[in-house]
């Protein structure tokens, strides 16, 4: 008896389609600033809803992962910097998802399956390559699957990485007219393919969202009549990545363990930090002359070696699209929202229960046109594993941002008005010491009672996390 209830509660509950497109920005789908060509985007807009000022609680993927699956501040979760790998105390909620009748798929690259926060999916799509394209075969895998069947109910996460670091210009989109750089290219391309997604997808019994972990920097501008273009096509950091995994001398082939003298890592490093320093400095002579505001200088000089973390809009402000199963408003939505506020409003959407000891809140009122409170961001940097920087801690409200070192108060404070300098060009710390004194107040009840450094290691899986983490570029 139970049995059968069981599964005709299943049969009522919607799939759920969750497309991640990593490093996407929200002024690159909608507003001034958007050059792509994305009708598929504009559709779904359309006829959905769009939340465009949705906040990451990090600008790295592990971190916007830990809270965005958990609905909890990444710090409450144990995860402390990319070389982590599970949770501490707390339940993911695509396990809360599983133990409600959903069965889970995904197409997802290796770098997340690292992750506890993910439980096992029914099937997994993992590319051999290091950037699963989702132009070929990921795609492919993807679209199949949505046409062949899947276990009702399911959910289907699907990570694109095609916007990440570094970008390519992807083929039969190299004309300007589907973007000025590479990155808008790419999302042009992935529009095409996102229109063949929603063609195999009943909307009706089916929740679609598509978000992002975190933004990025893009290292080309048009100014003027002159077109910078600084993208580094992540050659150097291929080849590095490629030695390390597959040509290393001083690797033991039997535990495939480094064994190279820590003096030669060292020297390494050394000479990679030097390059960097000098393809900066290069950079920065051609561009002395252009009278150039800081928003674009930062854009172009941005290299993932950089020990200066901090948390500009273009690194976590990402869009949140949603269509299909309940969504019945038809507009944009301006008013912040967080990643960790997605799971638990998807829960509402589909009446089951979440985790009650969150920090998310469901913000379905919004789609049934109520009002909810304004809740500030909380926002974190993402340190690097071997290179030294200096990460900063923060909070975005609707009105301003406020970020600082994590360790000492009184380093890199950053505060902007961003209802009249949405680009964050002038920091007015010197100028809003009363102000940032309240922001500072907010941000310290929010990480009340929790050490910042609390952390689960999972020893056995730490080194291939890093290696892993390699070949992405954020070591």
């Amino acid at each position: 008896m139970n049995s059968k209830n069981n599964s005709v509660n299943n049969q009522m509950k919607p799939n759920i389609l969750f497309l991640i497109i990593d490093s996407l920005r929200a002024d690159k789908v909608s507003g001034p600033d958007k050059n792509s060509i994305t009708p598929t985007l504009d559709f779904v807009k359309e006829n959905g809803v769009l939340f465009d000022h949705t906040i990451s609680s990090s600008d790295g993927t592990i971190l916007s992962y830990a809270g965005l699956f958990s609905g909890k501040q990444p710090f409450k979760t144990g995860m402390r910097n990319q070389r982590l790998t599970r949770l501490c105390d707390t339940t993911s909620y695509l396990e809360i998802l599983k133990k409600n009748g959903y069965n889970l798929y995904g197409c997802v690259p290796e770098t997340t399956t690292l992750l506890e926060i993910i439980p096992e999916f029914e099937n997994n799509f993992e590319a051999e390559m290091d950037y699963p394209n989702i132009l070929t075969d990921a795609g492919k895998f993807v679209l199949n699957k949505l046409e062949t069947g899947m276990k009702e109910p399911w959910f289907f996460l699907v990570h694109v990485l095609n916007m990440h670091f570094p970008v390519t210009k992807p083929k039969g989109f190299e004309s300007e007219k589907y973007g000025n750089n590479n990155y808008e290219k790419q999302l042009s391309a992935i529009d095409v393919w996102l229109s063949k997604v929603l063609k195999k997808v009943d909307l009706k019994n089916t929740l679609v969202i598509i978000t992002a972990d975190h933004g990025a920097y893009i290292q080309s501008l048009k100014h003027d009549s002159l077109e910078i273009d600084f993208q580094d096509k992540g050659e150097m950091q291929m080849k590095i990545s490629k030695v390390a995994r597959l040509a290393n001398p001083w690797r033991n082939s039997v535990t495939a363990k480094p064994v190279k003298p820590k003096s030669l890592e060292s020297l390494k490093m050394k000479m990679f930090l030097a390059r960097e320093k000098f393809n900066r400095n290069k950079k920065l002579k051609k561009i002395k002359d252009l009278n150039l505001k800081p928003h674009e200088i930062r854009g172009l000089l941005s290299q993932r070696s950089n020990p200066e973390r901090f948390l500009f809009d273009e690194k976590i402000r990402v869009p949140l699209f949603m269509i299909g199963h309940k969504v019945n408003q038809k507009k944009t939505i301006s008013q912040q929202i967080r990643l960790i506020d997605v799971f638990p409003t998807i829960c509402d959407m589909i009446g089951i229960t979440g985790e009650k000891n969150i920090d998310g809140i469901s913000v379905y009122p919004l789609l049934q046109g109520k009002k909810i409170e304004d809740v500030a961001a909380y926002i974190e940097s993402t340190p690097a594993i071997q290179i030294k920087t200096d990460d900063v801690i923060g909070i975005r409200t609707n009105r301003y941002k406020y970020f600082r070192s994590r360790y000492d108060p009184k380093k890199h404070i950053h505060f902007y008005d961003l209802k009249n300098d949405p680009y964050e060009d002038e920091n007015l710390a010197d100028k809003s010491k009363e102000t940032c004194a309240k922001m500072e107040g907010i941000l310290k009840n929010i990480i009340n009672g929790f050490s910042l450094e609390k952390v689960c290691y999972e020893d056995n899986n730490d080194k291939k996390v890093e290696n892993v983490l390699k070949k992405l570029g954020y070591v």
